[in-house]
């Protein structure tokens, strides 16, 4: 099984020579990684990638693709950047060193395999491929060709939630031992459109992909085993995963739960975290909180308190003191996915570890496909790639 090293990155075991199979890994020689490209222009592209790219000092970017014109029209009214149809076309015209893949997850295996061949390195939105074994398919031919693939998990860069990875993360003198996350917003799977409308596993590989990647972030590995449940609400055709509860049992007795629930009228909680240490509670929230309360705790104790991080915030608890860690900026996501560019590029040019790798997407796509799995059994699951369909039972 693998396990993730002490940064949060992934090693893998899927042959002797492991670290020959890592695109993540550090490399001797420096590469070249000024000359960005992205195809894509829709959310991730057009509301995250460029205007992210456009903060970083000494990267240009090269050309930018999408095959809807009206995309490529919205794009040129805001940015100065090359505009090209197909991929092919900005590969040719643009002769980039990166790109970055901000299209639908069904098309991220080829492009990236394309961009391989054509010789670039690879940056590419979640979720990384759809399944396993594209993401190996991925990931050998990087090897292979002496290339990178990086991912865009921005919400480990993000202010609020970097701040609990480092006060209980893996390299934290106060490691977690429980942890929640759980995101309730009313979007039903049956009002999604575009690519995520057609996607069969929706819920927990299209959103969800952010809660698990942090959990294993968290815990610094991949977790034992798995339990899930995944229903629709009495209110979704097709028997969609509109509602999903998952218990993650780590090594050392440490556990795991994500909850998704997308069909909430309250207030949207997009992003919430409680990471339990021995001597503390962290917790952060991407809901948002601009608040003032007064009242009693436990009918005993008077407080006044103001909360305020409208963009998202993160604080340390224990018993009812707080001490507020972190708030995020304004534009978080854009903050964090320009955070992470800056990181992931400056390890393309040293060949020094990537801060989220193929190795790590195709991690949380293996607990991912566990959990589906024992959402079908209704039985604890194992997590591997021999057996993610095969059930563990009462083993421990």
């Amino acid at each position: 099984m693998r396990s993730v090293a002490r940064a949060g990155r992934l090693s893998s075991s899927r042959t002797p020579d492991s670290s020959a199979r890592q695109t993540g890994a550090p490399t001797r020689h420096a590469m070249a990684a000024d000359r960005i490209a992205i195809i894509g222009l829709g959310e991730a592209g057009y509301e995250i990638h460029l205007p992210a790219l456009s903060g970083i000092d000494g990267v240009r970017v090269v050309g930018a693709c999408a095959e809807d014109q009206a995309h490529r029209e919205r794009a040129a009214r805001k940015f100065s950047v090359p505009l090209f149809t197909d991929l092919d076309s900005m590969l040719a015209g643009g002769r980039p060193d990166v790109l970055i893949v901000a299209t639908p997850p069904d098309t991220h295996a080829s492009i990236c395999l394309r961009a391989i061949e054509a010789g670039l390195h690879v940056i590419c939105e979640k979720p990384f491929v759809s399944t396993l074994d594209e993401a190996d398919s991925v990931i050998d031919a990087a090897r292979l060709a002496g290339r990178r693939v990086a991912l865009n998990h921005e919400f480990r860069e993000m202010a609020i939630f970097r701040s609990v990875l480092g006060h209980a993360g893996p390299e934290s003198a106060e490691a977690v031992f429980f942890a929640q996350v759980w995101q309730n917003i009313h979007l039903p799977p049956g009002g999604e459109s575009g690519w995520r409308r057609e996607m069969q596993r929706r819920t927990l590989h299209e959103a969800g992909v952010h809660l698990v990647d942090y959990l294993l972030a968290l815990f610094g590995e991949q977790p034992v085993a798995v339990w899930a449940s995944m229903l629709d609400g009495g209110n979704e055709a097709g028997g969609t995963d509109a509602l999903t509860v998952v218990a993650l049992e780590f090594s050392g007795g440490r556990l795991g739960q994500l909850v998704q629930n997308r069909l909430s009228k309250g207030e949207p909680q997009y992003f919430e975290v409680r990471a339990e240490s021995r001597n503390a509670s962290y917790r952060a929230s991407f809901g948002g909180r601009a608040r003032l309360t007064a009242g009693l705790f436990r009918s005993t104790i008077p407080h006044l308190r103001l909360e305020y991080g409208p963009s998202g915030i993160a604080w340390r608890e224990t018993g009812s003191a707080r001490k507020i860690l972190a708030r995020n900026p304004k534009n978080p996501r854009v903050a964090a996915t320009r955070c992470l560019l800056e990181k992931t590029l400056a390890a393309f040019r040293s060949g020094g570890a990537l801060p989220v790798s193929a190795e790590d997407g195709r991690a949380a796509l293996e607990v991912i496909d566990a959990c589906y799995s024992a959402a079908a059994t209704g039985r604890r699951t194992a997590v591997r790639r021999d057996a993610r369909a095969a059930s563990v039972g009462d083993a421990k």
